[in-house]
């Protein structure tokens, strides 16, 4: 019996085919240089079917570098290469290895290197976290929510070379229901209204806060008509427009790369570049207010009688600023007042009045 177990086996060994090894290369950016780390991975073919099944699992496309964060190195940047497997090469070569007998056979592979790459990064001086913004939009309607992913999705991975100054809107482009907007609540002057493109000024408020830690001098901001609950420490918003912008100014020594995600109900932005500076920020310091407006009814005939949804909040007016202070690895040091003064504000409920 031992002996009928030995033959079979022997006999599953003879017909088994070579594993098919890949050779992994990529590059890792971490603590300012780029290290390339080099490996396989071996995987067991039977037959050319399974064969067949390997090279459309390992056929992938390259992924650009992006910064993730790692619990023990801090931020580092990743890239994935992109695999390019030809199914007769490779069935050529695992017909090769089984001709002359040998156990394994490194699958013929080209290349895709991704675009940018953690070298390309490491050119242009994008080398670490140097400014962060974060705010939250919990109880925000999923139209809103919808506008803030939208928006935001369109400035992940730009690049911002240096001595440039970069704007909010030449890079947002049309707000617009064709371009994938939908109708939220948006502050038009005096009033709050149901439009097209709600949340972007969440978008461009998460941005500056972004670029405002990292020291960059702001050349155009302008604060929301009221104080926002969204945007909590007050005196750091900034809200955009046909005719209002949010602008800064890349004075670091390299690119700077914006990098954007949403976790649960927070919105980031963050900065990646050359570390050149320290930054220190102080408020906000309010130096007066006055109290909320008395609360208004907007009634509507279109919804039914008994309908009553609140859509704005009472807010204080208020003069508010901020100060920050920014140390240069020169030496230099630049010291800046950021002022806001916010109108008072009423609660605004929408009351159905239909029969």
């Amino acid at each position: 019996m031992r002996g009928l177990i030995a033959t079979l086996g022997l006999f599953s060994l003879a017909f088994a085919g070579p594993d098919a090894v890949l050779v992994v290369r990529d590059q890792v950016l971490e603590q300012g240089r780029v290290v390339e780390y080099v490996g396989t991975q071996r995987y067991p073919v039977q037959n050319e079917a399974e064969l067949e099944l390997l090279v459309g699992q390992l056929n992938r496309p390259a992924r650009p570098a992006r910064f993730v964060f790692d619990p023990h190195k801090g931020w580092i940047a990743v890239q994935k290469t992109g695999y390019r497997l030809d199914s007769k090469a490779v069935r050529l070569a695992y017909r090769a290895a089984l001709e002359v007998g040998r156990r394994e056979f490194v699958l013929p592979v080209t290349l895709e290197p991704p675009r940018p790459s953690v070298h390309d990064l490491w050119q242009r001086g994008i080398l670490e976290l140097v400014g962060e913004g974060r705010t939250g939009f919990a109880g925000s309607p999923p139209s809103r929510i919808h506008n803030i992913r939208l928006s935001s999705s369109k400035f992940d991975g730009v690049q911002i070379p240096p001595g440039t100054v970069f704007s909010f809107n030449r890079t947002l482009g049309p707000v617009t229901a064709a371009a994938g907007y939908q109708r939220a609540w948006v502050i038009r002057g005096n009033q709050t209204v149901w439009d097209v493109g709600g949340g972007v000024c969440q978008v461009s408020t998460t941005l500056f806060r972004a670029a405002y830690f990292a020291g960059l001098p702001i050349v155009e901001r302008y604060p929301h008509s009221y104080q926002v609950g969204y945007y909590k420490p007050t005196g750091l918003d900034a809200t955009v427009a046909l005719t209002r912008d949010l602008r800064f100014r890349n004075d670091t020594p390299g690119h700077l790369l914006i990098q954007t995600s949403v976790q649960g109900n927070d919105l980031i932005f963050r900065l990646f570049g050359s570390k050149d500076r320290e930054v220190t920020w102080q408020g906000p310091v309010v130096l007066w207010r006055t109290p909320p407006l008395p609360t208004r009814y907007i009634y509507d005939a279109t919804l039914p009688l008994g309908y009553r949804r609140q859509i704005d909040f009472a807010a204080e007016g208020a003069w508010v600023r901020v100060y920050r202070t920014v140390r240069l690895q020169t030496g230099a040091v630049r010291q800046d007042v950021l002022e806001s003064r916010y109108k008072a504000w009423g609660a605004v409920y929408l009351v159905g009045t239909r029969p």
